[in-house]
């Protein structure tokens, strides 16, 4: 598993989006998008739940081989129903390998094969996720992914802008897959960058409430360039497991609840990846549609926490980790993948001893030493 992964919003009327609210309308200003990396069993066992209890829907991306034949995983009954219910179903590879490493044809096969594998249980993906962050540097990959995907994600930033013109370090003015000199852009629609929210715990031994004083950070830095119903970036967050305690996980099930909580009582529309479009005359990116109101759960809501709210942006520099690769056939050596750059670094507390226990099971599963 890895923890790699930030980020979209919306737009006006003339460039595809909704048309801006009439007055007998509240305006929706403040979106959200969550990833469920992995298909990992809790994320069906305790993050369900609590998504549910707030009517929200994720877009959950699984590794195709590992689903029914990995412990820790999801079962294909388990996926099916996520589906059935309304969340976003999106493909993580056939056996979360680095394409970079791959020849062609086995990036044909961890792209091309795990579209159809969805497809042969009734699920129609409309979004890849590259394995470990890397891929959408290359322009062979994307064009591969491209092939068979209307949208791909990797990380790791914590807003996406739906015209990619907000990481300015960058130069991009909109949103097209490829520079002038045919090479891949930094953000597109098959490079819509994420935020992982529990790599960045680990990275800064964050305790669970700096932990979520750094979501609701994060969260709400949209509201910097999102007015008036206008949305031109959304944090994309991505979570992996969602364990019951601590020792099993870096998002701990109190933790989701109290994030989810804190989205629902402050009026934050949650949609998935495949609500976003692409505007081909434009190049950017859009929402569908959305509806001015955050849906609001039946049941089992209870008054909010007094919670503080965190005026910054600071983003996050994302981890060039290589991992172990077990590829099939025709793996050559993989390219050392540049870092990303962010405009203001993270750095938090060193890690104390009693938080070590959690630090090294996550090196472990990330495979740093």
């Amino acid at each position: 598993m890895a923890f790699l992964s930030v980020l979209s919003n919306e737009h006006n009327f003339l460039s595809g989006l909704s048309p801006k609210p009439t007055d007998n309308k509240k305006t929706v200003d403040k979106v959200i998008i969550f990833i469920f990396s992995d298909g990992l069993k809790t994320q069906f066992t305790n993050a369900k739940p609590v998504l549910d209890k707030y009517g929200f829907k994720g877009t959950f991306d699984v590794v195709c081989n590992n689903v029914d034949n990995k412990d820790g995983n999801m079962n294909w009954k388990e996926i099916k129903r996520l589906h059935n219910e309304g969340h976003d179903i999106g493909s993580h590879g056939m056996s979360h390998v680095r394409l970079t490493a791959l020849s062609k044809d086995s990036v044909e096969y961890e792209v091309g094969e795990s579209k159809k594998c969805l497809e042969d249980y009734g699920i129609k993906p409309s979004s890849f996720e590259y394995p470990f962050s890397t891929g959408s540097e290359d322009k062979k990959i994307v064009e591969i992914v491209a092939k068979y995907f209307e949208f791909a994600t990797r990380g790791n930033d914590p807003l996406m802008f739906l015209r990619c013109d907000g990481l300015e370090q960058y130069g991009q003015k909109d949103c097209k897959t490829y520079t002038d000199n045919g090479t891949p852009t930094y953000a597109n629609k098959y490079s819509i960058r994420n935020w992982s929210h529990d790599f960045e715990i680990v990275e800064n031994s964050y305790s669970d409430q700096e932990a979520l004083e750094r979501f609701i950070e994060v969260v709400n830095s949209q509201s910097t360039y999102n007015k008036d119903g206008t949305i031109e970036a959304i944090p994309i967050v991505m979570y992996h497991d969602i364990g019951d305690t601590k020792e099993d996980s870096v998002t701990d099930v109190d933790l989701f609840e109290k994030e989810m909580k804190y989205l629902h009582d402050h009026k934050f529309k949650v949609i998935t990846i495949s609500d976003l479009a692409y505007d081909e005359k434009d190049d950017s990116l859009y929402i569908k549609d959305i509806e001015s109101e955050t849906e609001l759960p039946v049941e089992n809501v209870t008054a909010p926490t007094e919670v503080p709210t965190i005026n910054a942006t600071t983003n996050v520099t994302a981890p060039t980790e290589v991992p172990t690769i077990n590829a099939t056939t025709n793996v050559t050596a993989p390219t050392e993948v540049p870092t990303i750059n962010a405009t203001t670094n993270v750095t938090g507390p060193l890690a104390s001893p009693e938080r070590n226990h959690t630090l090294d099971i996550v090196k472990k599963v990330l495979g740093i030493p």
